[in-house]
């Protein structure tokens, strides 16, 4: 027994280096550049495969409406040129699980990330070189969907309206209701970039639009127009040497009243931010505050049209501008990250409803390009589970994984968007969780 032991000791001092090799983390050139070159081949074929598939999707939805409208055949290459930004913001994060996980698992069963592990380097290590480009793929995901899509998706809509036959990023019968609930719009044919003819707003009277639309006060124009919007009540009026108390009685029975502004032709002054109505009519509706219903109150007529010329509005009587208008109407999703977060400053009276729907977004569309970085840091150590059964069961898993990732994203989307959980929890949980699941998968597998 005492032999034994004696003989321990004297191995152990002898072979004391022969413990675990440690790991190495500085630069592999020729471990990285084998790793790289195996990853990017694998990672440009799904990327061809799937931009393909989604090319033919694209054509096989679209391709009769161009030939309906005889499109060229150049202006349905850029058409679908102009969609293909869009298509990949999606392909990238797919691509990259699918060939990571694809060339983890061809070296496990070559018996190469064995051969890795023996050599002293960690599965990590080894896939260091796929973790930087996951994080370059995530920085190329942000600029697509910041910069570049927003401008590709606005391009591909003018082309395919052209090819219909509708006017270039026009819309028609659009409505709008301002977030502090005061003005209601509706364009006959929205376009932008343009002046908006045969434009409906419904606001009420203040003290500015008294002067904007009767003029200087006790001059004949001021008259004649007050006179035709009180009716009878102008003869009730206080005397124009009571100039004050004539002021104050006038506003007390205009402002706040409902007025109804039927423009012949609309104008968005940038300079000045300011909407300017060339020409028109206003109609105003008396109070009825006797009855019990506020829906009802407010749909006497006062007077029979009265027209106007040249009304210019002060940015505090109008704050919305064209593109908030045309916002409004885009779906969400395509809204660009900084357009999202300058509406939600914008409008401290938006309605908590669709608050919810605005953050929800913001906060999934600061999440999702970090997907391509998720992807990796959860194949590789997946992938270690499938070394001896081959790429098949790899590829299966990643599927797996992409699907469960998507519908719990999408959940909490939903969920978010219907103001049944925190818009902040709904868009970045999602993502958090599944980064968290990996470093646990990681920790677990000492990998």
């Amino acid at each position: 027994m005492a032999e034994q032991k004696k003989i321990q000791v004297e191995f152990a001092s002898r072979y004391k280096d022969l413990k675990l090799l440690k790991r190495r983390w500085f630069p592999l050139w020729t471990l990285d550049g084998y790793v790289l070159k195996e990853f990017l081949i694998k990672y440009a074929i799904l990327m061809l495969v799937f931009v393909m598939l989604f090319i033919l999707s694209d054509i096989y939805r679209d391709i009769s409406d161009f030939i309906d409208g005889e499109a060229s055949w150049q202006e349905i290459g850029l058409y679908l040129l102009y969609r293909l930004p869009g298509n990949i913001r999606f392909i990238m994060p797919i691509s990259m699980l699918l060939s990571c996980m694809w060339t983890m698992a061809t070296f496990g069963k070559n018996l190469e990330v064995t051969a890795m592990r023996a050599s002293g380097v960690s599965l990590m290590r080894c896939g260091g070189a796929i973790f930087a480009v996951g994080l370059l793929v995530s920085a190329a995901n942000v600029y697509f969907n910041e910069l570049l899509i927003p401008r590709t998706s606005v391009e591909a809509e003018k082309l395919f309206d052209k090819a219909a036959g509708k006017r270039e990023y026009a819309k028609s019968l659009l409505t709008f209701k301002s977030d502090d609930g005061n003005r209601r719009w509706l364009f006959q044919l929205f376009i932008a970039g343009e002046s908006q003819k045969n434009v409906t707003m419904r606001t009420v009277w203040s003290r500015s639009m008294i002067r904007n639309l009767l003029g200087p006060e006790e001059t004949p124009e001021f008259e004649a127009k007050l006179q035709a919007i009180l009716g009878a009540r102008y003869n009730e009026l206080p005397t124009v040497s009571e100039r004050d108390k004539r002021s104050r009685e006038i506003s007390r029975l205009l402002v706040g009243r409902k007025i109804d502004f039927h423009v012949d032709e609309a104008e968005y002054d940038h300079l000045n931010q300011q909407w300017v109505f060339k020409s028109g009519t206003f109609i105003s509706y008396d109070r009825v505050e006797e009855t019990l219903f506020k829906e009802s109150r407010g749909t006497i007529l006062m007077h029979d049209p009265v027209p106007f010329k040249g009304v210019r509005f002060e940015k505090q009587e109008i704050p919305e501008r064209p593109e908030d208008i045309l916002n409004a109407v885009k779906e969400k999703d395509n809204l660009a990250t900084p357009v999202i977060w300058q509406i939600l400053r914008n409008s401290p009276n938006m309605p908590q409803r669709v608050r919810c729907i605005y953050e929800t977004v913001l906060y999934y569309r600061l999440a999702f390009p970090w997907s391509c970085f998720l992807a990796v840091f959860l194949g590789i150590p997946l992938a270690t589970r499938n070394e001896r059964t081959g790429s098949m069961m790899a590829i299966i898993s990643a599927i797996a994984l992409i699907v469960i990732y998507i519908v719990v994203a999408q959940l909490f989307l939903m969920l978010g968007k219907s103001g049944a959980l925190n818009p902040m929890l709904c868009g970045l949980a999602p993502t958090i969780a599944f980064i968290i699941a990996g470093a646990i998968k990681i920790s677990h597998d000492r990998v």
